[in-house]
Protein backbone atom coordinates (compact mmCIF):
# COMPACT_ATOMS: atom_id res chain seq x y z
CA UNK A 1 0.00 0.00 0.00
CA UNK A 2 1.09 3.43 -1.23
CA UNK A 3 0.26 6.81 0.71
CA UNK A 4 0.76 9.60 -1.05
CA UNK A 5 0.43 13.31 0.17
CA UNK A 6 0.38 16.08 -1.39
CA UNK A 7 0.35 17.05 -4.78
CA UNK A 8 3.60 15.09 -6.07
CA UNK A 9 5.06 11.52 -5.35
CA UNK A 10 8.34 11.77 -4.69
CA UNK A 11 9.76 8.17 -4.12
CA UNK A 12 13.25 8.00 -5.17
CA UNK A 13 12.94 4.25 -5.00
CA UNK A 14 13.18 2.90 -8.39
CA UNK A 15 10.97 0.07 -8.46
CA UNK A 16 12.48 -1.82 -11.93
CA UNK A 17 15.51 -4.02 -11.01
CA UNK A 18 17.01 -3.59 -14.02
CA UNK A 19 16.60 -0.15 -14.10
CA UNK A 20 17.58 0.10 -10.52
CA UNK A 21 20.98 -2.34 -11.38
CA UNK A 22 21.80 -0.07 -14.29
CA UNK A 23 21.49 3.00 -11.66
CA UNK A 24 24.09 1.35 -9.24
CA UNK A 25 26.58 0.74 -12.27
CA UNK A 26 26.79 4.04 -13.50
CA UNK A 27 27.02 5.65 -9.54
CA UNK A 28 29.81 2.89 -8.97
CA UNK A 29 31.07 3.68 -12.02
CA UNK A 30 31.36 7.24 -11.13
CA UNK A 31 32.41 6.50 -7.58
CA UNK A 32 35.39 4.34 -8.92
CA UNK A 33 36.89 7.35 -10.72
CA UNK A 34 37.06 9.22 -8.07
CA UNK A 35 38.92 7.21 -5.52
CA UNK A 36 43.33 6.99 -6.30
CA UNK A 37 44.46 3.59 -7.08
CA UNK A 38 45.65 1.91 -3.96
CA UNK A 39 49.19 0.38 -4.50
CA UNK A 40 49.01 -3.53 -4.86
CA UNK A 41 50.40 -5.92 -2.52
CA UNK A 42 50.31 -6.79 0.49
CA UNK A 43 51.13 -3.51 2.93
CA UNK A 44 52.04 -3.51 6.98
CA UNK A 45 51.26 -0.92 9.33
CA UNK A 46 49.66 -0.02 12.72
CA UNK A 47 45.92 0.65 12.53
CA UNK A 48 46.84 4.39 13.17
CA UNK A 49 48.76 4.45 10.21
CA UNK A 50 46.29 2.78 8.04
CA UNK A 51 43.45 5.65 9.61
CA UNK A 52 45.63 8.22 7.98
CA UNK A 53 45.78 6.48 4.68
CA UNK A 54 42.17 6.01 4.82
CA UNK A 55 41.45 9.77 5.98
CA UNK A 56 44.17 10.87 3.07
CA UNK A 57 41.74 8.78 0.71
CA UNK A 58 38.90 10.38 1.16
CA UNK A 59 39.76 13.63 1.22
CA UNK A 60 41.69 13.30 -2.06
CA UNK A 61 38.51 11.65 -3.51
CA UNK A 62 36.19 14.51 -1.91
CA UNK A 63 38.56 16.80 -4.18
CA UNK A 64 38.04 15.19 -7.12
CA UNK A 65 34.01 15.04 -6.44
CA UNK A 66 33.96 18.22 -6.12
CA UNK A 67 36.18 19.35 -9.14
CA UNK A 68 33.95 17.50 -11.81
Amino acid sequence: MTRIVGRQNRSEIILDPVEAWHRGRQLDLLLAQSQPARPRGVTRGTHAAFERLDAARSVEAARRLNRS
